[in-house]
């Protein structure tokens, strides 16, 4: 019991000491998208090197002092000298730095998104890293070893396995410049956030049909058109020896899916609606990824379509009107992102 209390105590000063440490940094380091490193965001602290070897100087010193040796003292003062000067030239290797990246990106699950962070240097610095701050991304430490002055970019790579807005915090950047005794520190906060698509899953013939979704006067109604054509995209069919092979879904195939060919139906007048409700699946999860798909496959042949993403069809506020165009794509795949 007393083991369980002890622990429990530890976690709870340490979420006090991260909670308040958190709201320091909120106001010492606001969000912003660009960033000048300076006394104000920049920390500097002694490595596990650095703490080594300034028991060493103090252990140097007392021997002098006790032994009253002249010259372990002069070793001694010039070590500590060097401490000094080690930590004032991390710091001038490490500020004047001026950051600056862009806050959203937007992609599909299991794919990599690059964060990319533009760098301003007026002079040479050495050993830039950059990594995300929370542990829980497992992001990879980028190292820049020599910046050179003008600018410069480095990418952080972020993927998600989950389909939704993905907060991402604040970016942890650091050097170990010169000697590896002092750790120059900042960890700024751009606001960065991910967007993470619904990953497509293929509809083969047969497995959905597309629909109208209103009566209303001012809206064509639809009804899905069998006659074939050259103009839309209908369906994946499984391929026939003998087609075309500029029919052949090469996504699908390289990623081995099958081998299926792209059949197309002739263009009309009428409205297309992509309607949830109508996913061949029971599985929230799974019908998303089918809307996925065939939003990317209508907006490749630049066809009109609409988004119902309503649980009922009198529930309008869940509906994106027909349009096309990649604004239209980004839309209604944002909307199936953010679905709950």
């Amino acid at each position: 019991m007393a083991t369980t209390s002890g622990l429990s105590l530890a976690k709870w000063i340490r979420k006090f000491f991260q909670k308040n440490f958190e709201r320091w940094l909120a106001r010492r380091i606001p969000s912003q998208s660009e960033h000048q490193l300076n006394s104000r965001n920049i920390m500097i602290y002694p490595t596990r090197f650095g703490l080594a070897y300034l028991g060493f100087v103090i252990l140097v010193f007392l021997l002098g002092t006790n032994y009253q040796n002249n010259i372990i003292l002069l070793l001694s003062y010039l070590l500590a000298s060097l401490f000094i000067s080690v930590m004032l030239h991390s710091f001038y290797n490490f500020s004047q730095l001026r950051f600056y990246s862009r806050a959203k990106q937007q992609g599909y699950a299991e794919e990599p998104l690059n964060f990319s962070i533009k760098i301003m240097a007026k002079k040479n610095h050495y050993d830039i890293n950059v990594h995300f701050s929370d542990r829980t991304l497992n992001s990879q430490i980028v190292t820049l070893l020599h910046c050179k002055q003008g600018e410069q970019e480095l990418t952080l790579a972020y993927k998600s396995s989950k389909r939704g807005r993905h907060n991402l915090g604040r970016i942890t950047i650091y050097s170990e410049y010169c000697l590896g005794i002092f750790k120059s520190k900042t960890v700024l906060n751009f606001g960065h956030y991910a967007i993470i698509y619904p990953k497509a899953k293929s509809l083969i013939a047969g497995q959905y049909q597309l629909s109208s979704s209103h009566d209303e006067a001012s809206m064509e109604s639809f009804q899905s058109s069998n006659i074939v054509g050259t103009d839309d995209f209908s369906e994946l069919k499984s391929f026939v020896r003998g087609e075309s092979r500029a029919r052949t879904a090469w996504k699908q195939l390289a990623k081995g899916q099958g081998h299926f060919s792209k059949h197309y139906q002739a263009s009309t007048s009428q409205l297309q609606w992509l309607k949830l409700s109508e996913m061949p699946s029971n599985n929230l999860e799974i019908q998303l990824a089918y809307l996925s798909f065939l939003i990317g496959e209508l907006s490749t042949t630049n066809q009109n379509f609409g988004l119902d993403l309503s649980a009922e069809t009198a529930n309008k506020a869940m509906n994106i009107q027909p349009n096309s165009g990649f604004k239209h794509q980004q839309e209604c795949l944002t909307a199936l992102a953010l679905y709950s």
